[in-house]
């Protein structure tokens, strides 16, 4: 079954009977639950949940979507789409990066209609996100007794970070523009800083910021050490420069070892920088499963860039809903 399953208007015109078709929810929820995953990136369970998760009928569909600009007040989109149609075209757009224009014709709503509704299902995404963010960050306790096996040599490991950058279009001010070129990747981008737990789930991820940040001052400036507690762990690649910055809130740093003038690394230390290189793949697939989202793995257009930072962080919470990557054989049993 394809996702062009529709609803189908009989219409007639010049005596020829045509079938006009469009797509919404409750048709689409039919499909079988890789299908859907396909197209949305979480299952029909999941899609009930989050519905409910964000206010469900009572919330949804008193949403605003036109701003005056005259006035401070705003009036709801007058349209046929229901609530759930709405998250379910936000959810299409955002997955597999359909265009406004493809939008359009799917729903039979105008290219002005779709931008605002799906910008306003992101934001609201976005904050609802942001409501559970301390309560992601996972203790350390709250991690102890079924760790990967991978990190049975940090006990006290609380959150493994990465940073990573999406490309952007190149902003027309010439002063956004050379911030944002990352001289890493050689093209213009925002920045973010993603911290998971040992169970792979998100933890912590950052705002936005101009690609040409280093990734000292982007752990400055995102607010990630404020929430760690003394005689945590925190694992990371060796560019980050953070020691200090650990040191100050008596947190643990394991990064691989440095070779600094030697010619080689010691034993212990090659086997140290090996467990440490095993247990960080665990981030950079999150991150990867970030950039499935289309929208956000090409090119993040200048028209989205007030919104690019609730974007990155809808996708990076979509992933949670998503199955586990780490496999239940991985985990340390032996004290259960």
């Amino acid at each position: 079954m394809a996702l062009s399953t529709p609803n189908q208007q009989e219409t007639r015109s010049i005596g020829i009977q045509c079938i006009r078709s469009y797509l919404c929810y409750e048709n689409c929820k039919l499909l079988p639950e890789e299908e859907f995953r396909f197209y949305t990136g979480i299952t029909q369970q999941v899609f009930e949940f989050l519905y409910e998760f964000l206010g469900g009928d009572e919330v949804c569909a008193r949403l605003k979507y036109d701003y005056m600009k005259k006035t401070p007040k705003r009036s709801q989109f007058q349209g046929d789409l229901f609530p759930k149609d709405k998250l379910f075209m936000t959810l299409l757009r955002i997955r597999r990066g359909f265009t406004l224009n493809d939008l359009k014709v799917m729903f039979k709503i105008s290219e002005s209609h779709a931008s605002k509704i799906c910008y306003t299902w992101i934001r609201l995404m976005s904050l609802e996100f942001r409501k559970l963010e301390k309560s992601m960050f996972v203790s350390r306790e709250n991690q102890d007794g079924r760790r990967p096996k991978c990190f049975k040599d940090f006990k006290n490991l609380r959150v493994i970070i990465d940073g990573t950058e999406f490309r952007i279009q190149k902003p027309t001010n010439q002063q956004q523009s050379s911030n944002s070129f990352s001289d890493y990747k050689n093209y213009h981008t925002i920045k973010f800083l993603v911290g998971i737990s040992c169970y792979g789930g998100l933890s912590f991820i950052s705002e936005g910021f101009e690609g040409s940040i280093s990734d000292r001052k982007l752990i400055e400036d995102s607010g990630f050490m404020d929430h760690l507690e003394p005689h945590d762990g925190v694992m990371s690649d060796k560019g980050f420069d953070m020691e200090d910055k650990c040191d100050e809130r008596e947190v643990d740093l394991y990064i691989p070892s440095f070779l600094g003038r030697r010619d080689a690394f010691t034993g212990r230390e090659l086997l140290y920088s090996r467990a440490i290189a095993v247990s960080r793949i665990f981030v950079e697939i999150f991150i990867g499963k970030i950039k499935e989202f289309r929208l956000v793995r090409y090119l993040i257009p200048n028209s989205m860039l007030p919104v690019a930072s609730d974007l990155v962080r809808v996708c990076a919470f979509l992933v949670n809903f998503q199955n586990a990557f780490i496999k239940i054989d991985e985990y340390d049993t032996s004290e259960l």
